[in-house]
């Protein structure tokens, strides 16, 4: 690949929560890449550790509130590299698009589930995207936007295409989770 000027400014964010090695909690991680992978920014939450009361309390909100609200906004406000793009590993994440200023998508590989519709169904439909590698190294990958900024399709997929043949936009969340898995074993504080 040989970028023009503009593409090589141009920054991916990977954006990602997880759970912590005791099971107990919860970190927020972002990795902002160049459009090659590789790492320019990289942060990451102490872990949150919701109460005992606190999980019943919150039940299937727990997790999407500590992600979006106590970990997401805060690491993207955070960084100092700004994405032109911000690729995320769970759909509920979206969620931080609210007050992203660049495009927040959600990328999964294709196949990876299944959507079940029933007649009369009154849910609404989210636009999705997909795009098949054009070397065939990569499994094809469906993405999403946040629902309220349809928008981000068009140009999330101008981005990921320029980039699939050669990146693969889901890898980066696996040396994420290895980086949080070092820093947990380096600092007890992280586990």
């Amino acid at each position: 690949m040989n970028p023009n000027r503009e593409e090589q400014n141009m920054l991916l964010g990977f954006s990602a929560l997880y759970e912590t090695s005791t099971h107990d909690g919860y970190l927020g991680a972002i990795l902002i890449t160049d459009l090659q992978g590789i790492p320019q920014e990289f942060r990451c939450t102490h872990p949150v550790k919701p109460t005992t009361i606190q999980k019943p309390l919150y039940g299937n909100t727990l997790e999407p509130y500590i992600g979006v609200n106590l970990c997401g906004i805060p690491l993207i406000e955070s960084i100092q590299s700004k994405p032109s793009l911000i690729v995320v590993h769970k759909e509920f994440l979206l969620g931080v698009r609210i007050t992203s200023p660049c495009p927040v998508i959600f990328v999964r590989r294709a196949g990876e589930a299944i959507d079940i519709k029933t007649s009369g169904s009154s849910e609404t439909t989210l636009r999705r995207g997909r795009i098949d590698c054009s070397t065939g190294r990569f499994q094809p990958i469906i993405f999403v936007p946040h629902p309220d900024f349809d928008d981000d399709i068009t140009s999330a997929r101008e981005i990921l295409e320029k980039i699939f043949s050669y990146l693969d936009p889901i890898e980066p969340f696996e040396r994420m989770a290895k980086a949080i898995e070092v820093l947990g074993k380096q600092d007890k504080r992280f586990q």
